[in-house]
């Protein structure tokens, strides 16, 4: 086993760990299990060279694949792709497997008396759509609930929020809700919209980065190329995390704290910060962030040193040095993933996230702000188009003025025949139901609950009967009991995916429940755009055909729509059409720039964007439809199609028509106090006309279409950049252009000067609209600690109607502290990603290449603590909670604290300790399997968002009995031999 004690060996090995991920040229053997992903000899390409995008992680790394008729044959590197430089991990160089893969779904198939038939395409989806019908005649279209995909295309995504409207429903909702839901709430309630404010190659140049719930080397590996290059030019990555990751093995510096107490760690860096430091920013502060003052009086003195070390556990030392660090450096950002969303007050730790990055004057610049890294290759994408319980696309919410604005966009668009009002879908689509149209909907977090109807009430007129699971695994929710029981309960379960799925593990062959199973082409078999982490903007090109009988998403969308009767909606001649819909109504933020056109021309000419900045640097205007200074994909806003992209977020130091903008003014102008909420003016070196004054959003910036080209400018668009009108001036020309628009109201912004569509306004160091207006630490549901449970760190109280459930989280808090009692020595059990797996694990545990590389679910426990209870490394052992009793291998290593535990998520087949898998037919079985740690986790979820508290429990460990371990295959076995000897070889 490795000797985690010695740092500069640790670091080699996370080096050499990153270095054996990065892949590049792979060729295709079937049937053998490659331990090395890459091919160092020469590829065979077949014919044609087709250029993607990796459909894993959200890095958005390029790659070819090759082509020899009609078939994958091979992959190879995409050098001048300026993303990742041609760099692949192993699931990215492996991704010929997934489309070859036998265990795919070929045909589809119907349960019936226990049996898989195959039945026609015509024949099945007639009889989907005839019970959804039923469904919506009997009931009304709420009993039916639709789970959508970040791993679908932003053209399928969009057309996942659009169905589910015109049926007639908001219970639809995609893998964000329990990744990063939390984020999107907690920081546009910040500073104006919830997305990562930089990009991967920003991170090129950072001085200082504070990485804290996110574990990059194993998530997002390839992007850390960027980060290797700060290191390089003197910059630093400082991890704090509960536990030893790899990546804290090659960052600069590492710290430790308790799982779960985020808000009182970042509370005391930034008490340290301003009271013992004086080294905040008080002119940023001033001129552009509203709350500080209240802050620093009536919050952060509770949050001293002595206080944030004891509920962290971590040494005042420790905090002075990190907070320091901070402070010295000439600009830092603050970066996280899913170990700083999942929590029950996930939007309280990313909202603090941010205020830390405002108190230092840090954000809005490059190298600056918060790099949020997403997990899956398109939940950037499929959350901003709307597969969202709370939101139609482009978070237009749900009211009156979000619906008539999509009925217009679906009438207008070119792409459809049909045309509907707002009427008709309040009258028609959602039987005159107002309250249910402007209600948010059911999530995927706890959908469930809305099935079995019985513990917490349900806010809406009858339970689930049927569900519509569209490329989402089950084993990533919580309670997964409860979702067994759910999907035994329901009357009717569609699963469209390219693999079955744990909806095919966790059925009752002999239950009540029909199911069917879809096969959908993968993203390689259909062309589309993709969204990345940084918001970029990249075209996949269809390379092959779809396999045996599936197909792409958007047509299966297409032929359910005209079962449902609604077909005139949904009649895109190709996928472009549904791309130049999106440009046509998705204005908020700026998805109208990015035509199928300049997509496919930044893709086609990615070797002349540079590396450092992503940027077009040209010797004349337009090369090949790339536009000097445009910005490698795009990255949203683009308010029109000639705007090059944005690739900092808010950073106010550069003309708005060249990607500038101020912190968005979505709050108005005046707070609730009557405070100022636009920024104060300023004297830009960009402009030569005096001040820039803070101004509100542009009015129907948002509404406004323009009259022929789907991505061209509007009369706010165009007049926001212009620096010869003003607000009042587009006020007016609007008005005179028949718009519903008051110019009186923007009179006193009169000032003519650039600007962006949103304003300029301030953020938010107080969210006046949120239950804790700041962040407040408050105790994990499951707690080693409940004397701070008693001392004013309890969850938050009951909410009632919360996402159409009710909401306890202190109850469950409270009945826990018993539960507790009754384990032995427990640990604080946190979980996270492995390299080799994604998700669920789905596809990747179908997949014969990372099976191999990765077989085991496990585990991690300190040697000293293994030694205690007499487990080495891949013995199995009983880790119990109070919601499960889960049988794992033990995975001997001092990267977890001795109080800690760590387990990956990404498993299933296996549920506390029972095989799921035994009756599946073999070509569906994962070619590993193992317990589902999501059995085990907390049945809490965040007070704002309804993110599931997944990164905290308690576990204790004990040495399993023979009779208790799960039998799995002799080739899991001898591969999971083969790794382990690997391990101790390391």
């Amino acid at each position: 086993m490795i000797d985690l004690d010695r740092r500069d060996f640790l670091k080699a090995s996370a080096a050499g760990t990153l270095a054996a991920a990065v892949g590049g040229r792979t060729l295709l053997e079937r049937g053998e299990a490659q331990e090395d992903a890459a091919d160092d000899g020469p590829p065979y390409t077949g014919d044609e060279l087709v250029k993607t995008v990796c459909t894993h992680c959200s890095v958005g790394c390029g790659l070819h694949l090759a082509v020899e008729d009609d078939n994958v044959v091979g992959q190879e590197t995409w050098d001048d792709n300026p993303i990742n430089n041609g760099g692949l991990c192993s699931k990215g160089a492996s991704l010929g497997h997934t489309i070859n893969a036998e265990g795919r779904l070929k045909e589809p198939m119907k349960l019936v008396d226990g049996e898989w038939v195959r039945m026609d395409w015509d024949e099945i989806l007639s009889e989907i759509a005839g019970r959804l019908d039923d469904i919506r005649e009997e009931t009304g279209p709420h009993a039916t609930y639709w789970c959508g995909s970040a791993k679908h295309s932003n053209e399928a995504a969009y057309l996942m929020r659009k169905l589910p409207s015109i049926f007639g429903t908001n219970n639809i909702d995609h893998q964000a809700r329990i990744c990063h839901s939390t984020t999107v709430t907690g920081i546009a309630n910040t500073w104006g919209v919830g997305a990562m404010t930089n990009n991967n190659n920003d991170m090129r140049h950072v001085d200082v980065n504070l990485i804290i719930g996110h574990n990059p080397i194993e998530s997002h590996p390839v992007a850390w190329q960027h980060f290797q290059v700060a290191q390089q030019r003197g910059g630093q990555h400082i991890v704090a995390e509960p536990r030893y990751t790899e990546t804290a093995a090659a960052a600069d510096e590492n710290y430790q704290f308790r799982s779960g107490t985020d808000v009182a760690f970042i509370y005391g860096l930034i008490y340290h910060i301003v009271e013992n430091l004086g080294a905040h920013d008080e002119e940023f502060i001033e001129g552009r962030v509203d709350g500080f003052d209240e802050f620093r009086e009536d919050v952060l003195p509770e949050y001293d040193l002595e206080n944030v070390s004891d509920i962290t556990g971590t040494s005042v030392d420790d905090l002075q040095s990190l907070a320091e660090t901070l402070a010295d450096a000439d600009v830092s950002c603050v970066e996280w993933a899913m170990g700083g969303t999942q929590h029950n007050n996930g939007t309280g730790n990313t909202r603090a996230y941010a205020m830390l990055n405002l108190v230092l004057g840090h954000a809005a610049q490059s190298a600056g702000g918060t790099p949020i890294y997403r997990g899956h290759d398109n939940v950037q994408g499929a959350t901003d188009l709307g597969v969202d319980a709370a939101t139609l696309p482009g978070y237009y919410g749900l009211d009156k003025g979000a619906w008539s604005h999509w009925a217009n966009v679906w009438s207008q668009t070119d792409g459809t025949s049909g045309e509907i009002e707002y009427e008709d879908l309040l009258e028609d689509r959602f039987q005159g139901r107002k309250e249910l149209m402007e209600k948010n909907g059911i999530t995927v977090a706890r959908w469930f609950e809305a099935v079995l109807d019985d513990e917490w009430e349900l806010y809406q007129p009858d339970p689930v009967r049927a569900a519509i699971w569209w490329g989402h695994g089950m084993a990533s929710l919580s309670e997964y009991k409860k979702v067994r029981q759910a999907i035994e309960e329901l009357e009717f379960i569609v699963n469209i995916d390219i693999h079955p799925n744990q909806i095919s593990e966790l059925v009752d062959l002999d239950g009540d429940t029909d199911v069917y199973m879809l096969p959908a082409a993968t993203n390689f078999e259909e062309g589309g755009s993709v969204t990345n982490t940084g918001r970029q903007i990249q075209w996949r090109h269809q390379a092959v055909t779809p396999r045996h009988n599936s197909k792409k998403d958007w047509v299966i969308m297409q032929e359910l729509a005209e079962e449902l009767g609604f077909g005139e909606h949904f009649d895109y001649d190709e996928v472009e059409d549904i791309t130049r819909e999106i440009n046509l109504g998705t204005r908020t933020i700026g998805y109208t720039g990015q035509t199928p056109e300049r997509i496919k021309a930044h893709m086609q000419n990615g070797n002349l964007f540079g590396v450092e900045h992503c940027e077009a640097d040209l010797d004349s205007e337009e090369v090949n439809g790339v536009l000097d200074g445009d910005y490698y994909g795009m990255p949203w806003p683009s308010w029109h199609d000639e705007h090059p992209g944005t690739p900092v977020l808010y950073d106010a130091s550069k003309p708005p028509a060249e990607g500038g903008m101020d912190f968005r003014a979505r709050w108005g102008t005046e707070g609730p106090e009557g405070q100022n909420m636009l920024r104060d003016p300023y004297e830009p070196d960009w402009y030569g006309g005096g001040e820039i004054e803070g101004v509100p959003q542009y009015p129907a910036f948002h509404t406004a279409l323009p009259d022929d080209n789907p991505a061209g400018k509007t009369i706010p668009t165009e007049y926001a950049e212009r620096d010869d009108v003003s607000v009042y001036d587009t006020a007016q020309a609007l008005a005179d252009a028949g718009h519903d628009i008051d110019p009186e109201e923007y009179a006193e912004y009169d000032n003519s000067q650039p600007d962006s569509p949103w304003g300029r306004g301030r953020a938010r160091m107080k969210a006046w609209n949120l239950t804790d207006e700041y962040p407040a630490h408050r105790e994990p549901a499951v707690t080693p600690r409940p004397d701070l449970v008693e001392n004013g760190y309890a969850c938050n109280e009951r909410v009632e109607d919360h996402w159409r459930l009710e909401l306890d989280n202190a109850k469950v808090q409270q009945d826990n502290l018993s539960a507790v009692d009754d384990l032995d020595d427990p640990f604080v059990l946190t979980s996270g990603r492995q390299v080799e797996h994604t998700g669920a694990g789905g596809e990747t545990r179908m997949n014969e290449s990372l099976a191999y590389r990765s077989p085991m679910m496990y585990i991690q426990i300190h040697p000293e603590k293994a030694a205690e209870r007499g487990l080495e490394s891949g013995d199995w052992a009983v880790v119990e909670t109070p919601h499960a009793e889960m049988m794992m291998q033990a995975n001997v290593t001092e990267r977890v604290p001795q109080d800690h535990l760590f387990a990956p998520f990404h498993w299933s087949g296996v549920l506390e300790g029972e095989v799921l898998t035994d009756d599946l037919p073999e070509e569906w079985t994962p070619f590993v399997i193992g317990e589902t740690v999501n059995s085990g986790t907390a049945p809490a979820y965040d007070r704002e968002t309804q993110m599931q508290e997944t990164k905290v429990t308690l576990a204790s460990v004990t040495p399993a009995e023979s009779d208790e371990i799960p039998e799995l295959s002799n080739q899991q076995q001898s591969w999971q031999e083969d790794f382990l000897n690997r391990d101790r070889r390391s």
